[in-house]
């Protein structure tokens, strides 16, 4: 009964330490967000910036599980190739090993109770505070996170018996679990391995190992090889991530393995002489049972083994990273069918990337590029359609036209209903506000697609019923509305791929932009009623016999022309807003214009 007590206060203590981790990293997340995007933009530089941005990452959220599933979704939609991503993997490891030394430094020489509860009260109430002290307000979660990290860490260590070590069974027991052999250095590699895994976090059992090494039940050898367990264990997060990614994002998760696993593999071969090395290189005995060595000096010893191996192994990998990457091409080898998706499939959020919500954000707007680029091939479709006087072509343009409207609705729900759930995690107020204007963006790029499917309809009728009822001229004016529609969408797009891909505020390009959209919304409206006047007057004159039914019909074809030009400012003035005005606490969106025609909205 006293052993099963003990493993429940055990068990208990680590998921209050895994509860505090994840409280912990989701306040920084928050708080960084903004930040994280600028690092990440630095891993496109070289190899040795996205190492230098996989550390800063990972230090600042405290979660190496984030950043590589973080770098997985971000090399399924593209935006990092897979030598960038498996730097960033690179740093990542080194960063990870920041939580071993904050854990060293407060875990073992600070009398945790004296301030783990009150950082945790400080933390919650800070949380009432006005929405104006949000900045306070995140500090606050990551200092609750602090707290229950370390108050269970607290638990773990007063949990152990201070005799425990010293038992028979134990002693029996540890005697078999050293590193002497190459072949039990193995087996407590597994063991790591097989825990982190378990628990899903390195950072947990790493904190399991101090807490025992301070407790004397496993010496400092036996931690070192449980050190490098974890580092193998750790890799999980990244290759269940990349399931059901593109075959780069699976690349990049199983460079992520390798990386670690040859990592281990060498260290293994001299691990006696690296235990040395770390031995020298830092002061105190790591072998002594005295109290005060067990909690000052070996919990220094095993973080400087975690930080030294994963610093070294980083530097080697950095100089065979290409052959790293040509090797993951070997394993999965590109096929001729590779990252091919249906069109109304998503493809940049295919990954678990509501791990880390702030950075979802942008392979949403990538998703968001990509519908947009459908509207696009839809008007395309439609000037096609307007000109060819094939009516095999003319069926098949009018038929494509429809199945991009229809990509678009779907789509439009699919990343909706995304980005909703996203709106539910742990987001930011700017990420909020950002979320909120995508989902304004995919409804607007929606309605474009609406009009253009009825466009396609409008001139499939009247090419089947009544050929003649639009003559040469009323076909020039279609196209030219057409082409000019197509110019203010290839604007909107401009926008869309601008705002994300650049971390500072550039408000006077934003200005520039969003001055340019509306002349082109102006211009459109103009052509509009310029065109259907130009064609009225020609009946006026007899110069042209229409039907009520083509008069109506032709003024449908402009109207609705001219509001996919309404929903382009509109995508764009949502994009742009928060540039130029910044968010408002009020509207946090920037506000969204409405359609200028005075026509309904279809």
């Amino acid at each position: 009964m006293k052993a099963v007590l003990l493993t429940l206060n055990l068990l208990g203590g680590m998921g209050i330490f895994l509860y505090g981790m994840k409280i912990m990293s989701d306040g920084l997340q928050k708080m960084a967000g903004v930040k994280m995007r600028q690092m990440l933009s630095i891993a496109t530089a070289n190899r040795f910036a996205a190492t230098f941005s996989g550390m800063l990452v990972t230090a600042i959220i405290q979660a190496s599980g984030a950043t590589t599933v973080m770098v997985v979704g971000f090399t399924s939609a593209g935006l990092l190739t897979l030598t960038q991503a498996l730097g960033v993997i690179f740093g990542a490891n080194i960063g990870t090993t920041m939580t071993a030394w904050i854990v060293s430094v407060f875990g073992f020489k600070v009398q945790i109770s004296l301030f783990a509860l009150p950082v945790i009260a400080v933390g919650f109430f800070s949380q009432f505070l006005p929405s104006k002290w949000v900045s306070v307000r995140r500090i606050g979660e990551a200092a609750i996170g602090f707290g229950l990290l370390f108050l269970g860490l607290d638990i773990m260590k007063n949990t152990i018996p201070a005799d425990f070590a010293q038992s028979p069974f134990v002693v029996n027991w540890l005697s078999k679990l050293t590193p002497d052999t190459l072949w039990s250095l193995m087996g407590i590699v597994l063991i790591g391995s097989v825990l982190t895994v378990i628990l899903q976090s390195s950072s947990a059992v790493m904190a399991m190992t101090l807490t025992c090494a301070a407790a004397g039940i496993i010496n400092f050898p036996t931690a070192c090889a449980l050190v490098l367990g974890e580092n193998i264990g750790t890799t999980i997060t990244a290759n269940f991530a990349a399931i059901g990614a593109s075959k780069n994002a699976q690349r990049a998760a199983l460079g992520h393995f390798l990386f670690n696993f040859l990592g281990v593999v060498w260290v293994s071969l001299i691990f006696n002489h690296f235990v040395h090395f770390i031995d020298w290189l830092v002061p105190g005995n790591p072998a002594s049972m005295d109290p005060e060595s067990l909690n000052s000096v070996l919990p220094y010893h095993i973080s400087a083994f975690h930080t030294v191996f994963n610093i070294l192994n980083t530097l080697i990998m950095l100089a065979f990273l290409k052959q790293l990457a040509k090797l993951t091409m070997i394993i999965i080898p590109k096929s001729k069918r590779e990252d091919k998706h249906s069109d109304s499939e998503l493809v940049f959020l295919n990954t678990r990337l509501n791990q880390t919500p702030e950075l979802a954000i942008v392979t949403a707007r990538k998703e968001v590029e990509r519908m947009m680029k459908f509207v696009s091939k839809l008007v395309d479709k439609l000037i096609y359609a307007i000109k060819t006087d094939d009516e095999k072509l003319f069926e098949r343009l009018i038929s494509d036209a429809k199945e991009m409207e229809h990509t678009t609705d779907v789509l439009e729900h699919k990343i909706n209903t995304y980005l909703t759930q996203l709106t539910h995690g742990n987001l930011s107020r700017h990420a909020i506000a950002q979320t909120v204007s995508l989902i304004d963006l995919t409804n607007s790029i929606e309605g474009m697609g609406d009009c253009g499917e009825k466009i396609a309809r409008i001139l499939e009728k009247f090419r089947n019923t009544n050929p003649a009822s639009f003559t040469e001229k009323d076909l020039e004016n279609m196209e030219l509305i057409a082409k000019k529609t197509k110019e203010n969408i290839k604007h909107a797009r401009l926008t869309v791929s601008y705002f994300p891909n650049i971390a500072t505020q550039d408000k006077e390009r934003a200005g520039k932009l969003f001055e340019t959209a509306v002349k082109n919304e102006e211009k459109l409206n103009a052509m509009r009623k310029e065109l259907r006047s130009e064609r009225n007057e020609r009946i006026s004159k007899g110069e042209l016999k229409a039907s009520p039914s083509s008069i109506t019909a032709y003024g449908d074809i402009l109207n609705n022309f001219e509001r996919m030009g309404d929903y382009a400012m509109r995508v764009s003035e949502s994009v742009l807003r928060t540039k130029i005005v910044g968010i408002d606490e009020r509207n946090p969106v920037g506000g969204m214009p409405t359609p200028t025609s005075n026509e309904p909205i279809a």
